[in-house]
């Protein structure tokens, strides 16, 4: 029983050691990058606590009433290395709208590092209020039918579920209060 307790204490530690959340020193909220240009990438923390893969591709996002989605077709704009130098170049997309909307994110194991909000000039205009309600997610209660139908291969288009900015601390939060739970369980079956 001891040995179990501890080992689980011993890779809830593991598991958030690795998970680090990325301080980027650049884009910032003041920062304006162009379309069809190249831009920089910088962050302070160099991840020394992440063991295995140190390279995470560099999604581009937008908020649209407070969620964070990734701008559909477009792929990574980028790869951030944690144990290289502290900033790397991207490429911005000449087609992307403007807007002041948009972030970046990396996601390396369970989290989730998004940067301030920040502007993309551009000559392409930005969406109207109407398309932007329209690209969130809606809750459907229609009732599920069954069908004699099977296809001969599935496929499957998922698209990226939102984040609210606000539920990242949240997550943190969260995990933290499991490693305390751990630890406290580890601490008391000794």
């Amino acid at each position: 029983m001891k040995f179990a307790a501890i080992a689980l204490s011993t890779i809830a530690l593991a598991s958030q050691a690795s998970a680090v959340i990325i301080a980027y020193s650049q884009p910032i909220s003041a920062t304006q990058w162009t379309a069809g240009q190249e831009a920089t990438v910088a962050w302070t923390n160099r991840c020394s606590d992440i063991t295995g893969n140190t390279t995470f591709p560099i999604t581009l996002n937008e908020e649209i009433n407070t969620y964070q989605v990734e701008v559909p077709g477009v792929g990574p704009i980028g790869y951030l290395d944690c144990k290289r130098s502290g900033s790397t170049k991207v490429k911005i997309p000449a087609t992307l709208p403007q807007g002041n909307k948009y972030s970046i994110l990396v996601v390396n194991g369970g989290n989730q590092s998004y940067s301030a909000l920040f502007t993309i000039l551009s000559t392409v205009p930005g969406p109207t209020p109407s398309a932007v309600s329209s690209a969130l997610p809606t809750e459907s209660t229609a009732a599920a039918t069954a069908s004699s139908f099977v296809p001969s291969a599935a496929v499957s288009t998922a698209a990226p579920t939102p984040t609210r900015t606000s539920d990242a601390g949240a997550l943190k939060a969260g995990s933290y209060a499991v490693l305390a739970a751990v630890a406290a369980i580890g601490a008391m079956a000794l």
